[in-house]
């Protein structure tokens, strides 16, 4: 059974869709995450200032979750929360208890558009994200008038085992492909490959998203297929149709 490596903390959702597809999936975590500015946020999302709330990461969504507290946020209830994904959306409701919108935009470009479309200006957003967040959603949004008001509230680093991950699925022979799910995870693992003597460099390389997709790119590297969507369904049908036309 051919096997695709997916760097990614493991998940459900992609283990079902490849399977049923007779794909063995193989998770490797190439991100860890340090949580920082938890007080600051904490007193931010008790703030009347804010029209709504924007979620554009798993690791921004749990970094709310940490100072959460239904009965002394009661007033989000009536806010805008938007996030880019159905998953993130479930992950809202999960551990805030919050419906969120924007779930089918997929990316920050189509989210802008959504929060410009249903908002009016001028309009205040608090936006918790990572220390390598993209400035597309921001810029976007203040040229239509709304403010977003950025915090750092977590720090992305390098997974402490990527190299050894890698050297390890480097033996199996029946790894097929590979998908990158963040910009920072493929500058990161594409940084250990040249550390040592590998055949995974030489494997098909897939992204989660557009964002991704110019990482790679601006490495070097060729694009085998982006996902149309964020989702298990839409990474298989890119890796998929990549083998269909060979």
């Amino acid at each position: 059974m051919k096997k695709v490596l997916l760097f990614k903390s493991a998940s459900e959702d992609y283990v079902k869709a490849f399977s049923e597809h007779n794909y063995q999936t193989v998770f490797i975590e190439p991100l860890q995450f340090v949580y920082v500015n938890l007080q600051e946020l904490s007193e931010k999302l008790q703030s009347l200032y804010y029209q709504g709330l924007i979620l554009t990461s798993p690791r921004a969504i749990e970094s709310v979750s940490k100072c959460w507290a239904p009965s002394k946020f009661v007033t989000w209830n009536t806010k805008r929360i938007y996030t880019v994904g159905e998953s993130s959306a479930r992950k809202v409701k999960l551990l805030l208890g919050l419906e969120a919108l924007g779930t089918r935009t997929g990316n920050a470009e189509n989210l802008a558009k959504l929060i410009l479309q249903e908002n009016s200006s001028p309009s205040n957003f608090l936006f918790p994200c990572g220390n390598l967040s993209s400035e597309l959603l921001p810029s976007k949004l203040q040229s239509g008038g709304i403010t977003l008001d950025s915090l750092t509230v977590y720090e992305t680093k390098e997974n402490e085992n990527l190299r050894s991950d890698l050297m390890r699925v480097n033996e199996d022979a029946e790894v097929c492909c590979m998908v990158f799910f963040s910009p920072s995870g493929c500058e990161y693992v594409q940084r250990q490959l040249q550390t040592f003597s590998n055949k995974l460099a030489h494997l098909p390389h897939f992204a989660i998203g557009n964002s991704t997709a110019h990482k790679i790119e601006n490495l070097g590297l060729e694009i085998a297929g982006v996902a149309a969507k964020p989702k298990a369904e839409n990474v298989l049908e890119s890796v998929e149709h990549y083998f269909r036309t060979l």
